[in-house]
């Protein structure tokens, strides 16, 4: 296991700082505001793939059991059918892409709109139609333990392209090549799955019978996708329609360094979910209780040094990485790294709640999407970038923090609301005396200018040191956290 997390932590780090090092160049030779379209471009194409609706994780749950049994037949069937199903998707997602051509002008607050920007289109559309060719490998694979194998391939293939695209854009400077290097990417992709498939499945047929276990599954697993999607993926899209294409490109960048973290902390939850899955099974309520006290109070932890350190970090490796990108205010990343703090969090509260089963809180993600969206909305008329982070605070606050958890308390612990008060309102006691005390102890250490990346990373290392040394001690007030310290989260 501890190989595996290594793997992942290396391959990880190496495909976001190709990202950067790409990013970098993108906004030097092509601009600013062509970055801002491709994030847009990647937002509005969730929306259109939410008739995937969930499926690839309720296609890769119905694999385990035959999977393991070498039930070849059922194998077969539930492959043949994930395929035709994709084939479908593919189609339509096809249509709806042509279809939305008109609109996207709509989207846009640009004083160049070019009519190359339908065309950057048409080819996203076809880039993410491309994915299709291989999607049903990626399911198949995974279920049947080969996730490590499909990174390999994934990150390996998009990182000699990302080089060629590098080298594409500074001789050509142009965002059509880009685009066609990443359809180009995936056909590569599709070519070494298929390969290893006939290689490793010869054993799976064709067959025209349909697994319709998979419909059931969808059914729940959709409600959460649209919730995730609309808090996930809105933010820039009504940036854009409130702000300039330049916003975006500039949100986006900040965005990335903020979605590196998560990917970081991803790894390490994605180890710990199944081991959570047993634990959950062979002990009762109680020491599941106790158990997920000693893991989330070490998740606020490191995501209250994360945030922190990003905090005083961020606006001088945004100087060192892309130089002439203006920064964002103040204000507006105290909002950004709120929200940053929310999602490093969450990761374990689901984690315990997939664990136990507790799927069918529909009323969740419709919540916090229609809150999200509504108040995102109505603030971003007023205050632009600003009131479109609030927006996701505001529903992230309410949902994430206070109704998730109570439902969680409830159907997993057997506990109530007063207990949910107590826990959680020991956190923020914590986390604000965290804050405070950082700030009286770093303003000392802070610089403005660095120079140099050799500089920046012995400025990281002092602040990062000054942090963990700092909030480390402030937690060890809370008994949970001590507890989590000594049982150093063995999960047997």
């Amino acid at each position: 296991m501890k190989k595996e997390i290594i793997i992942n932590f290396v391959i990880t780090f190496l495909a976001n700082a190709m990202l950067f090092i790409q990013n970098k160049y993108f906004i030097q030779y092509i601009g600013i505001e062509s970055l801002g379209v491709m994030k847009l471009f990647s937002q509005l194409l969730a929306y259109l793939n939410i008739v995937e609706m969930g499926l690839g994780s309720a296609s890769t749950f119905a694999l385990y059991s035959p999977l393991v049994k070498k039930d070849y037949k059922k194998i077969s069937i539930v492959t043949n059918t994930i395929e035709d199903i994709y084939n479908k998707i593919a189609i339509l997602l096809l249509g709806l892409g042509f279809l939305s051509i008109p609109f996207l002008k709509f989207f846009m607050k640009t004083s160049n709109f070019s009519n190359n920007i339908y065309f950057y289109w048409i080819l996203y559309v076809l880039n993410t139609v491309s994915t299709y060719l291989f999607i049903k490998y990626i399911i198949l694979f995974t279920a049947n333990q080969e996730f490590l194998y499909v990174r390999i391939v994934q990150t390996s293939s998009r990182f000699i392209f990302q080089i060629i695209q590098i080298l594409c854009i500074v001789k050509f400077g142009s965002f059509y090549i880009f685009i066609i290097l990443l359809i180009v990417d995936n056909i590569s992709q599709w070519v070494i799955f298929k390969i290893h498939y006939r290689k490793k499945y010869y054993f799976i047929e064709k067959t025209k019978e349909k697994f319709e276990g998979i419909k059931s599954d969808i059914k729940n697993l959709f409600w959460h996708k649209v919730g995730g999607l609309v808090v996930f993926n809105t933010d820039l899209i009504l940036i854009s329609k409130f702000s300039f294409l330049e916003i975006v490109g500039i949100y986006a960048s900040y965005q990335m360094i903020f979605q590196v973290l998560g990917t970081l902390i991803n790894v390490i939850t994605n180890v710990l979910n199944p081991k959570i899955g047993k634990f959950i099974a062979q002990n009762d309520k109680d020491n599941i209780y106790i158990k997920f006290k000693s893991i989330n109070i070490l998740y606020c932890l490191i995501s209250t040094i994360l945030t922190c350190c990003l905090y005083v970090l961020i606006d001088t490796f945004i100087k060192l990485w892309l130089k002439e990108v203006p920064l964002l205010s103040d204000f507006t990343l105290k909002l950004m790294c709120l929200n940053v703090w929310v999602n490093l969090f969450r990761g374990i509260l689901e984690s315990f709640k997939t664990g136990a089963g507790f799927f069918d809180d529909i009323k969740s993600p419709i919540i916090e999407s229609v809150i999200n969206l509504i108040i995102s909305i109505i603030l971003g008329v007023k205050l632009g970038l600003d009131g479109v982070i609030i927006g996701t605070i505001i529903s992230n606050i309410i949902v994430i923090l206070i109704y998730k958890p109570i439902l969680v308390f409830e159907r997993c612990f057997n506990k109530d609301w007063k207990e949910y008060v107590k826990v959680y309102g020991n956190y923020l006691i914590l986390v604000l005396l965290s804050i405070v005390s950082l700030n009286i102890v770093i303003k000392p250490f802070i610089k403005e200018n660095i120079n140099s990346w050799f500089s920046w990373i012995i400025y990281a290392i002092k602040i990062s040191s000054i942090s963990f040394i700092v909030i480390f001690t402030v937690f060890l007030l809370n008994k949970d956290f001590r507890r989590g310290i000594k049982d150093n989260i063995r999960i047997k």
